[in-house]
C-alpha cells in the first residue's frame, strides 16, 4: 500500500517542481526582457540627442570637440545594447534549470549595466544640449 501511494506522490512532486522551475525561469526572463524593452525605447532618445548635438556643432565650431565626446558616448552606449542583443539567446533547449538561471542572472546583470550606461550618457548629453541649444 505504501508503494502505491509513494509513486503517485513522487510523480506529483516532480511535476510541480518542474513547473516551479519553469515559472522561475520565465519570471527572470521577463525581467531581462522588460529592461531590454525599456532600452529599446531609449534608443529613440539616443538618436534624438545625436541629431541635436550635430545641430549644435554645425552652428558652433568651438563646440565640435565637446559634441564629438558626447556623440561617441552615445554611440558607445548604443553599441553596448546592440552587442548584447546580438549575443542574447533565449533558447534553453537541453539546459538544466541551474544553467538557465545562471545564464539569465548573468544577462540581467549585464543588461542592468547597459541600462545604467545609457541612462547616465543620455543625462549628460541632454544636459549639455540644454545648455548649448541654439537660440
Amino acid at each position: 500500500m505504501t508503494k502505491k501511494l509513494f509513486i503517485p506522490l513522487l510523480a506529483c512532486v516532480a511535476l510541480f517542481g518542474c513547473n516551479d522551475d519553469k515559472n522561475q525561469e520565465q519570471a527572470l526572463l521577463n525581467d531581462v526582457i522588460k529592461t531590454h524593452d525599456k532600452l529599446m525605447a531609449d534608443d529613440g532618445a539616443i538618436m534624438k540627442s545625436k541629431m541635436q548635438l550635430k545641430m549644435i556643432a554645425t552652428g558652433n565650431a568651438a563646440a565640435k570637440d565637446s559634441v564629438a565626446v558626447y556623440s561617441k558616448s552615445l554611440d558607445d552606449a548604443d553599441g553596448s545594447m546592440m552587442n548584447w542583443m546580438n549575443k542574447f539567446s533565449p533558447d534553453f533547449t537541453g539546459k538544466t534549470h541551474e544553467q538557465v538561471m545562471t545564464y539569465l542572472n548573468n544577462q540581467k546583470a549585464e543588461i542592468a549595466k547597459i541600462d545604467s550606461q545609457i541612462t547616465v550618457t543620455l543625462a549628460k548629453s541632454n544636459s549639455y544640449i540644454s545648455k548649448n541649444k541654439m537660440k
